[in-house]
């Protein structure tokens, strides 16, 4: 038997405190302050969560989330961005570096630490299998989705169970180009998107999902999940992340870095704003979405940005740097794929969900749009 975890059920909490706390964990379990921790917790009110790698303009509808009084968060862990709420129920693990489970890589570290996630949803009635490399899905529709990443010596997973599901309020703070594609949105989401609920026709009581949880848990590591609490260290780490997580700095920071690119045109578009400068963007759809805005001349990058609903470790990978090394590039697949390399290489930058042949293709797919006149 491995030595005992500690098991924290948080309750209901707000967005800073759901996409932190596993922040402020990461360093005490690395370090092992803190023993190998299983988190339970749930949105108290909706809030709109952002994926680390994406512009928050551009995947929320931040006029309705205003209006809504609808909080927006961003989290460090990639993926798309997504209306949380009391219709999941949250959980996190944390271990140190080396632990098992982690020998193997991302891939590895999913396949170990969702075990107990399916083998919950299987008492709950809901036969559940992976789904790409993150998620688990029931009849093809996603039930659970996770993100994993390595941070200060620890690896975390941070997931959710779909208890309920209202496709509509999800597309509702979503940015879209019409009301029509909204409708459409809504429509696709019930489709690709399913709940305990939908799958079961009951909504199980929290207690009861916890409880399964921990069994489960304790069933897959083969060690006892001990309750316990924060310590003092971890709430003065989590009250810090708190405060300067919630500020715009932090999370309109992807929205910022190009103030010169935000006047560019919809997606699948190219203007003239010159004689030869063209402003353009593009969305590519690869294992996950790559989203580039570029400014070009002469044939030739001028400024660039690339953002997405991709993963990377570590999780803050600079892509400032690579968007800055790219400038001057000529357009073309010979330029453009070895410095993407070397900037992954010197950075030690794993990407996931996308490749560095699909930055390439989408920057040149962006390059290619006809313009039209300003």
């Amino acid at each position: 038997m491995t030595a005992q975890w500690r098991w924290l059920e948080l309750g209901g909490v707000d967005g800073p405190t759901m996409v932190n706390v596993f922040v402020a964990l990461a360093a005490t379990v690395g370090s092992g302050e803190s023993p190998p921790t299983v988190v339970l917790l749930h949105p108290s009110s909706p809030f709109a969560n952002v994926g680390f790698h994406q512009e928050a303009e551009r995947e929320l509808d931040l006029d309705y989330c205003r209006a809504k009084g609808i909080p927006v968060v961003r989290r460090v862990v990639g993926g798309g961005a997504i209306l949380d709420g009391p219709w999941e129920q949250d959980y996190m693990v944390v271990v140190p570096q080396g632990a098992p489970g982690t020998e193997q890589g991302v891939a590895g570290f999913y396949e170990h630490y969702l075990r107990p996630i399916r083998s919950t949803l299987a008492r709950l009635g809901v036969t559940a299998e992976r789904s790409g490399l993150n998620d688990l899905a029931a009849g093809g529709r996603k039930v659970s989705a996770n993100g994993a990443l390595s941070l200060t010596g620890s690896w975390v997973l941070a997931g959710d169970l779909l208890l309920d599901l209202d496709p509509e309020a999800l597309s509702r703070v979503l940015r879209v180009p019409d009301e029509k594609f909204r409708g459409k949105l809504a429509q696709g989401m019930a489709e690709w998107l399913t709940s305990v609920r939908a799958l079961t026709g009951r909504t199980p009581d929290r207690s009861e999902v916890g409880r399964l949880l921990r069994e489960e848990f304790a069933a897959a590591l083969g060690t006892p999940m001990v309750p316990g609490e924060l310590s003092g260290e971890e709430r003065a780490s989590l009250e810090q992340l708190r405060a300067s997580r919630s500020k715009d700095e932090w999370t309109f920071q992807r929205d910022r870095t190009h103030p010169r690119l935000s006047q560019a045109p919809a997606e699948g578009r190219a203007v003239k704003i010159s004689h030869e400068a063209v402003l353009a963007r593009i969305d590519r759809k690869a294992g996950k979405l790559v989203r580039v805005t570029l400014l070009h001349h002469g044939g030739r990058v001028q400024e660039v940005q690339i953002s997405g609903d991709f993963f990377t470790q570590p999780f803050d990978a600079p892509f400032p740097e690579l968007e800055r090394a790219l400038v001057g590039a000529a357009l073309t697949k010979e330029d453009l794929r070895p410095l993407i390399d070397e900037w992954l290489r010197s950075h030690r930058v794993q990407l996931l969900g996308a490749s560095p042949e699909d930055l390439t293709e989408a920057i040149l797919a962006a390059g290619a749009l006809p313009p039209s006149s300003s």
